[in-house]
């Protein structure tokens, strides 16, 4: 099965860093390239997504829910396009913890994307409060369930959800295999209640937590995932060209 990789830049690189980057990665990406591939920019970079090789997807980091309008320094899904970006990250739990982010707002964002022709990558996952509260799954149910409001079956192809512990972000720490795969059958039990078997069947899952070249040899080995979301690690295209392979 293909899989799926989304690198985030988060706020990295300048410009002229994305640029350099870009040249190394188009140089690195292997020719025989079967799974998919998208690289998430700043959005002061996103015009330099035209020199990635053709069969990357250029992503954006976040958008806003209103199409225009009086909201400095805010970035419109229309924007998105006209530079080419294929998808947007939503949700991330950094936008939910330090710019107070609901899945209210979440959800309006995701309906915006949908009908911009957009990509999304919803994330959802729980902090280590909740994970020793035993609260992961009535989390990872309300976040979902929220976020999806109004969101019809035959959208969901172009939904990815990216479990992603909050515990494990930018920690060093990963989840193991056997928690990343009751995680993604709550997801997936969550899919079928709101939906249908075969969508749940259908709804692309990947995993994000401080993933590496050396970390994610295991947890890309569970059938239960289809790929991965990768932060810091993605930052070196070197690092980011071996989790891919």
């Amino acid at each position: 099965m293909n899989k799926i990789f989304i690198a985030n830049f988060k706020m990295n690189k300048t410009n002229d860093e994305v640029l350099e980057y870009i040249n190394e990665f188009n140089k690195l990406i292997p020719k025989n390239l079967s799974d998919e591939i998208c690289i998430c920019l700043p959005f002061t970079a996103l015009c330099n997504g035209k020199f990635l090789d053709e069969r990357v997807v250029l992503g954006a980091q976040n958008m806003h829910e209103q199409e225009f309008g009086a909201f400095t320094g805010e970035i419109s899904a229309d924007m998105l396009k006209n530079l080419n970006v294929g998808l947007v990250i939503l949700g991330h739990s950094e936008r939910r913890n330090y710019f107070n982010e609901s899945n209210e707002k979440i959800n309006k964002k995701i309906k915006t994307a949908l009908r911009h022709g957009l990509k999304v990558v919803l994330c959802v996952g729980e902090t280590k409060f909740q994970r020793n509260s035993k609260k992961t799954n009535q989390v990872l149910k309300s976040q979902i369930e929220e976020a999806l409001v109004g969101i019809y079956e035959n959208e969901l192809s172009s939904v990815i959800i990216a479990y992603e512990p909050v515990w494990a972000i930018g920690t060093g720490e990963v989840a193991k295999n056997g928690d990343i795969s009751t995680a993604v059958k709550v997801i997936r039990d969550v899919i079928s209640n709101l939906y249908s078997e075969n969508a749940s069947k259908n709804q692309k899952i990947i995993y994000g937590g401080s993933l590496t070249s050396e970390t994610s040899k295991n947890i890309l080995k569970n059938d239960d995932i289809c790929g991965a979301l990768i932060g810091g690690a993605s930052l070196n295209p070197n690092e980011f060209i071996k989790i891919i392979s």
